[in-house]
């Protein structure tokens, strides 16, 4: 059989190589079908030696794991021919060897999760391209010595979305270069940026901008994260509510994938229903799909005015009635709407807040909802406000503010912005260790009137293991996202990973996720089974090995690649906490 088959791949080597006759007869087309036949069948051999003798990968609709062959990736050996040439392509003062500057881009200090084999799960150079081009030269290189290449950009991620696990012969690909804003279409609202763009930088831009002052960019996740890191994560952040996630946010992007191909998914219209939507399987494919190098994002126009209203409730479920009321029965379509427990309130004044003048700031220590309310005109917002006011009032509200300036929007909101470093910097008073901080940042969403049943079961929880007064709770009420931040030593990183774990499987039983917009990383993907099913899990994973044979893009993110895969036992195992700095 196997001699049959490469008689008949020489053959349609042979036939490929001359031009082809019309077929002007039945004996003709009865040739071109039969060619095309044993071009099948030879590529079904070759595509079962490829993968080590087994053709289950494309015989079948899914990658089960058990249809996968180990992955190899290169030897020493290997790698430095291949770094020699990706250096060719960068030039020589694109690329660095430094120690520091390694460590920097392998072991992020507020990551959930930390490299389990620091002396391994790092790379050996980073690598800076300037444009796509060199990123298609640089991938190419990859692909073809099977050089495994983490991007990134802001290096803000929580779930280990850098780590390399395949290191020391990997490569961190630096975004830092391609930061450049470069088209601006006001009249279209949209604009084209470069991966290593910061939404904060976008701001400024289009506010020093004549024609983008009135004109605001949706998304606005953590300080210092860029537009292609927001992409790769499917980001959103406190304005996700009124103006959508990465997901809504983005017209077309171009990629790279992992061939060194260039792509562009789609033109530059607001909607469009030409085949695939290639957008959108990149968002949120975190780097493991196909590498982000130009993005179209949407522009939105920015209400007139907009106020804060910070409203404080005696209990949780007193804070998040009102804003199911308000989101699903009002009628009204604020901009934000985010949840503060009692404790964060308490970590945010202890941290210390000031007014313009130097005075202080003290919130009323209770569940605290803060509200940002925009219009055309004063006087609509202040019917929203009214509004607002009486729904909270018939839901027990304990006090009601409103801002009246932009100044006093900073003030309010700066409650809701220096909620992670305030519980940070709390940590020092009070874990046992004040020198080893370790802070836990995660995020769940769930449907949203299961939301106060989440978050107060977990509250109970938290309190019955141990971190009593040593946790926090913030979240974008409006779309059902939830984030819980927990302060530790290294010495309870198993109790603190197995609090997040019961928080996870109670989310997925109240028909949640085990991320709103944080990504999966490596910290969430043994999760996925659970919540979206095997079937699913297995498609992803041939989506990958589709765009990705050699798995060179970011492997062992999202999906696990191959079985025997130990990182998912590693991490549980607490190995982090043994190899890992304090991470605050």
């Amino acid at each position: 059989m196997f001699s049959r088959l490469r008689a008949a791949a020489r053959t349609v080597r042979q036939y490929s190589t001359t031009q082809a006759p019309k077929p002007s007869s039945t004996a003709g087309r009865v040739g071109v079908i039969s060619a095309a036949v044993v071009s099948g069948a030879a590529g079904v051999y070759f595509g079962s030696t490829y993968f080590g003798g087994r053709n289950d990968i494309y015989t079948r609709s899914t990658a089960p794991l058990d249809a996968v062959p180990p992955l190899q990736y290169a030897d020493k050996n290997t790698y430095e021919v291949a770094i020699a040439e990706m250096k060719q392509v960068v030039g020589e003062d694109n690329w660095s060897v430094s120690e520091d500057e390694i460590l920097a881009v392998s072991d992020l200090f507020f990551s959930t999760h930390r490299p389990p084999k620091p002396a391994e799960n790092k790379p050996s150079i980073i690598i800076s391209p300037a444009d796509t081009q060199q990123v298609s030269q640089i991938v190419q290189i990859a692909h073809k010595y099977r050089v495994p290449i983490v991007a990134n950009s802001g290096m803000t991620s929580l779930e280990g979305h850098t780590m390399h696990t395949r290191g020391p012969y990997s490569v961190s690909l630096s975004f830092s270069r391609m930061n450049k804003i470069l088209e601006f279409h006001p009249d279209d609202l949209d604009v084209v940026v470069q991966p290593a763009v910061g939404w904060q930088e976008l701001a400024e831009f289009l506010q020093d901008h004549e024609k983008g002052k009135r004109l605001i960019f949706g998304p606005d996740p953590g300080m210092g994260a860029t537009v292609g890191g927001m992409a790769s994560t499917s980001a959103s952040g406190t304005n996700a509510y009124r103006y959508g996630t990465m997901k809504e946010n983005v017209v077309n992007m171009t990629v790279v994938l992992a061939d060194g191909t260039i792509l562009k998914t789609r033109q530059r219209p607001r909607k469009s229903s030409a085949g695939y939507d290639l957008t959108r399987l990149f968002i949120g494919s975190e780097g493991t799909l196909g590498l982000i190098t130009e993005i179209t994002i949407k522009l939105h126009v920015k209400p007139v005015y907009e106020y804060v209203s910070i409203a404080t409730f005696p209990t949780m479920k007193d804070a998040t009635k009102t804003a199911s009321t308000i989101v699903a029965k009002s009628g009204l379509q604020l901009n934000a709407i985010e949840l503060l427990d009692t404790t964060m309130v308490g970590f945010v004044n202890a941290g210390g807040i000031t007014d313009a003048k130097g005075r202080p700031k003290v919130f009323l220590e209770k569940p605290t909802l803060l509200l940002k309310i925009g219009g055309p005109t004063k006087e609509s917002i202040h019917q929203d406000t009214k509004l607002v006011q009486q729904i909270a009032k018939d839901n027990g509200v304990v006090k009601f503010e409103s801002s009246t300036s932009e100044e006093e929007n900073a003030l309010l909101w700066s409650a809701r912005r220096n909620g992670l470093f305030s519980t940070i910097e709390h940590g020092q008073k009070v874990l046992d260790d004040p020198n080893d901080v370790q802070c836990w940042t995660t995020d769940i969403a769930v449907p949203l009137s299961n939301l106060p049943d989440v978050i107060s079961e977990t509250h109970d929880d938290l309190n019955r293991s141990g971190f009593k007064g040593k946790f926090a709770t913030m979240g974008h009420i409006g779309d059902g996202n939830c984030h819980f931040l927990l302060l530790y030593n290294k010495k309870d990183y198993g109790k603190a990973q197995a609090a997040v774990d019961r928080m996870v499987e109670r989310t997925l039983q109240f028909e949640g996720t085990c991320t709103g917009e944080h990504g999966v990383g490596v910290g969430k993907r043994r999760f996925l089974p659970v919540e979206l099913g095997q079937p699913a899990v297995d498609l992803m994973r041939k989506i990958k090995y589709s765009l990705d044979p050699h798995a060179v893009l970011n492997p062992d993110k999202v999906v696990k690649l191959e079985a025997g895969d130990p990182l998912d036992e590693l991490l549980e195992a607490g190995h982090v906490a043994e190899s890992g700095k304090g991470c605050c």
